[in-house]
């Protein structure tokens, strides 16, 4: 296996790993230079571990460190990461001196776009004073009540797809500002399931609507969808036999051919059961490729394994080696990547 295989891989990778630091002999430095990692994610918590504080995120002064450390190591710039979503999703908590945040849901229920303005705002300059580059948000999923999962959480801004789009753009903008990627999850639409994909299988065939695509399709048109992060759903009215992270159907005809998107497909973890619990990860690696994902998010936080990236990385060049990925497949994706890249100046 030759090492420029490693490195063309492994840009299509976005790693999590522990610690506060990333010193040159870390595992997560070598991973940066030995396989050109595409970028990394950040967690304030360590689910293994528990409690806050126990993974990457202590302050801001650490973390701008921690990224300039990690952006040192890399030839092509990283992608950072983070969930900052607001609520309950918010890695970059006041426990570490950051301000306060509402939940999404909170934000619609205000439904006042100078109010969003300024919430949006807020999280653009945080990332950004932080050396953070892409935040995992907004989520475009439709609120269908309390009893759903996105709902319970309070992730969802409200049912009515036109406020989603409205109150996502102004948020998409803000953070564009700061040369900030935002990504819309979750594609094709999570908002209707009751089940957690962490968790295993989780089926919306019946609850699902043409409607939940309304914010990816109006806010590609428009030009404000860079990135987009695809479910683990299952939705036989689309496809019969995948999940939407492994759907060609869902992926590269719903999305791509139908929405028109050419921005990059991010995949959830892999490592989430509705995933991990039915395909190994060469047989994962392979079916999302094939499907059209760009970007692996391996968060490496839901079940910790101190060697997962190297794994990962030997099996994407596997595929390749025994020729059921070919290396313009890679490529594709390496392009987007690089594209994206390039418009919000990380390339270096």
């Amino acid at each position: 296996m030759s090492h420029s295989l490693n490195q063309l891989v492994g840009q299509l990778i976005i790693a999590g790993f522990r610690g506060t630091q990333a010193n040159y002999n870390s595992d997560i430095a070598r991973y940066i230079h030995d396989f050109n990692l595409g970028g990394i994610i950040l967690y304030d918590e360590d689910i293994e571990i528990g409690g806050r504080g126990t993974r990457n995120i202590s302050s801001q002064d650490q973390i701008w460190e921690l990224t300039q450390q990690l952006q040192s190591y890399s030839d092509d710039g990283l992608l950072v990461a983070i969930d900052q979503e607001g609520g309950s999703v918010t890695r970059l908590k006041p426990d570490y001196g950051f301000p306060k945040l509402h939940s999404w849901h909170h934000i619609g229920i205000l439904d006042n776009l100078l109010i969003t303005e300024q919430f949006a705002l807020s999280i653009s300059d945080t990332l950004k004073v932080c050396g953070i580059n892409l935040n995992l948000a907004p989520v475009l999923d439709l609120n269908y009540g309390a009893k759903t999962i996105i709902g319970k959480s309070k992730r969802a801004l409200s049912e009515d797809p036109k406020k989603v789009i409205e109150h996502a753009r102004i948020f998409i903008n803000e953070l564009k500002k700061n040369n900030i990627i935002s990504c819309g999850k979750h594609f094709p639409g999570q908002g209707s399931a009751f089940g957690d994909t962490h968790e295993g299988i989780t089926d919306i065939s019946k609850t699902w609507n043409i409607a939940d695509l309304q914010p990816y399709s109006e806010l590609n048109q428009s030009g404000d969808l860079d990135m987009v992060m695809v479910a683990h759903v299952f939705n036989k009215k689309m496809d019969h036999k995948f999940p939407a992270s492994l759907s060609k159907n869902i992926i590269n005809n719903v999305l791509r051919k139908n929405l028109g998107f050419r921005g990059v497909v991010m995949c959830d973890d892999p490592s989430m059961k509705a995933i991990s619990d039915n395909y190994n990860l060469e047989q994962t690696f392979e079916l999302m490729l094939n499907a059209g994902i760009d970007l692996f998010c391996l968060g490496n936080n839901l079940r910790y394994d101190k060697n997962y990236i190297s794994k990962s990385v030997l099996a994407l060049s596997n595929l390749v080696e025994t020729n059921k990925i070919s290396e313009n497949r890679i490529y594709e994706s390496i392009y987007r990547v690089n594209a994206l890249k390039d418009k919000f100046n990380i390339n270096k």
